[in-house]
């Protein structure tokens, strides 16, 4: 029985889940909107929202995106104009601007990467971990994509997740109507209270 014991555990060694960082790069002035954002949702709801910060929010935004995909929603029009309405936030002569999503073991812990300025804003860098399964879905659906259309996407994870950060905190800075406030505050609680 101990060798048995002895061999399931050498193949079950690695079953640990390897996540992925993805890097959402905006200027600080984006990352503290996010910031004061969740502050105010802490004091309209009375609640500490232990947990919630920049990356729960992104994380979010990430799987919102990631149902429609799965979904089948035809997200066209909505990725072009995503890029062509925020893409000029984008610092793409950057050293940590790479195109590959970088392995992690386990699911990292909140970081933040500061870095030199780029114009008149400071750009701060802030990783999250991906699971493979979600990686590789997105793989799919950019080349599903680029099959299906003429003009390729050219998009990478990382500026998928800025991309929709960026607009998120756009649409913030522009004010939500009070409903569309309200179904985000509700949809942020429903997921903090499922974690």
């Amino acid at each position: 029985m101990l060798t048995l014991k002895s061999w399931a555990s050498f193949f079950n060694r690695d079953s640990v889940d390897v996540y992925h960082t993805v890097k959402v790069r905006a200027p600080r002035d984006f990352f503290n909107r996010a910031e004061v954002f969740i502050e105010d949702m802490k004091y309209t709801t009375n609640e500490e929202l232990v947990g919630v910060n920049v990356t729960f929010i992104v994380k979010l935004l990430f799987d919102n995106f990631l149902d429609r995909v799965r979904q089948g929603n035809d997200l066209y029009d909505y990725l072009l104009d995503l890029r062509e309405n925020y893409s000029h936030f984008l610092q793409t002569n950057s050293v940590l601007a790479d195109k590959d999503v970088q392995p992690v073991r386990s699911a990292p812990k909140f970081q933040w990467t500061l870095t030199h300025r780029m114009g008149d804003r400071d750009y701060l860098t802030l990783n999250i971990g991906v699971h493979p399964r979600e990686v590789n879905r997105i793989a799919v659906f950019f080349a599903d994509w680029d099959c299906k259309y003429e003009i390729s996407l050219d998009m990478d994870l990382n500026e998928l997740v800025t991309l929709l950060f960026i607009e998120f905190i756009s649409e913030l800075r522009n004010g939500f109507e009070e409903e569309t406030k309200k179904d985000i505050m509700t949809t942020i609680l429903a997921k903090w209270e499922e974690d």
